[in-house]
């Protein structure tokens, strides 16, 4: 049970947090707090994520080859100007009058002060079990995982904020690429694997990009854009590249083609005996041969 000065203590809290609460309402005269509902401001935010999707659609588009240069350039600048336009929208707010405070404030303001201290002191007085005393237990692991989830969001607004003032920044674009690629959901590799695709656009012998592409796929069990853009990437990697017969590989062996997937491995395993993935084609490779213990050659079995 708590002592006296405690008790003194939370009839204290209960009291400033009434007046903090009922100040407002005190002042003579009408008062405008400014504020930015919460309608309004989601609203602004999905308009300016429209416009900076739109853009990404337009390199999109540039890229597949499906717009010629004037086409590009125009919807280039229209798509431009709609994000730079968004942009400023979002950071607008509103502002509503307070009506001015009545006789009775000031006797409402104690009696708001009373009801708080009295819910205090009865939480604070309640058992061990459920009383306000006692310790809060808190899934620090959980914490953690929404905290670096915040960040993670939070980065990818400013990121998305950098690509829309510079679309041709290839740094900035990776960078967004990596953000959405640590999310995991599908939501978040697909927009990864379009900005890998204006990434490729800008830089288009980036190896990493290729790489990081074609996870994204294998990921999300798009195993024909997995393959086409495996064969882009051994356009330019050279015929020793062992990230060609490492992808063609897995490729096959989801889709349950075990031939090529074990002449593909074993290439890989000539290629780099000693990559840190060689343990992991050596496991797959012997599955797909069906020389693991309950396992089969044969697809489908």
């Amino acid at each position: 049970m708590p002592d006296l000065t405690q008790w003194a203590l939370l009839v204290a809290i209960g009291l400033v947090v009434a007046a903090a609460i009922a100040w407002p309402l005190l002042r003579p005269g009408a008062s405008t707090v400014g504020f930015d509902t919460r309608a309004g401001a989601e609203g602004r935010a999905l308009r300016h994520r429209v416009a900076l999707e739109a853009l990404l659609d337009v390199e999109a588009d540039r890229r597949a080859g499906s717009l010629d240069d004037a086409s590009y350039g125009r919807e280039r600048a229209e798509a431009e100007a709609r994000a730079a336009e968004t942009l400023e929208q979002v950071g607008s707010g509103g502002s509503v009058p307070l009506p001015p405070a009545g006789r009775m404030g000031r006797g409402r303001v104690g009696a708001l002060g009373a009801v708080v201290a009295l819910a205090l002191l009865a939480g604070f007085a309640l058992p061990g079990s459920i009383g306000l005393a006692q310790r809060t237990v808190v899934n620090q692991a959980l914490a953690d995982e929404l905290a670096q989830e915040a960040g993670r969001k939070a980065e990818i607004q400013r990121l998305l904020d950098l690509f829309a003032a510079d679309p041709r920044d290839a740094q900035v674009v990776s960078d967004l690429a990596d953000a959405y690629l640590a999310g995991g959901s599908a939501d978040d590799l697909r927009r990864a694997a379009t900005a890998l695709q204006i990434l490729l656009a800008l830089e288009p012998e980036n190896h990493s990009a290729y790489r990081r592409l074609i996870n994204a796929y294998l990921v999300t069990a798009h195993y024909g854009d997995a393959r086409a853009t495996t064969d882009s990437y051994a356009a330019i990697a050279g015929a020793d590249e062992p990230d060609i017969p490492f992808y063609r590989g897995v490729i096959a062996f989801r889709l349950g083609d075990d031939t090529i997937a074990v002449r593909e491995f074993d290439r890989f395993l000539a290629l780099a005996p000693d990559d840190g993935r060689a343990a992991m084609v050596s496991s797959l490779r012997a599955e797909a041969a069906g020389e693991l213990p309950g396992t089969s050659s044969a697809p489908g079995d």
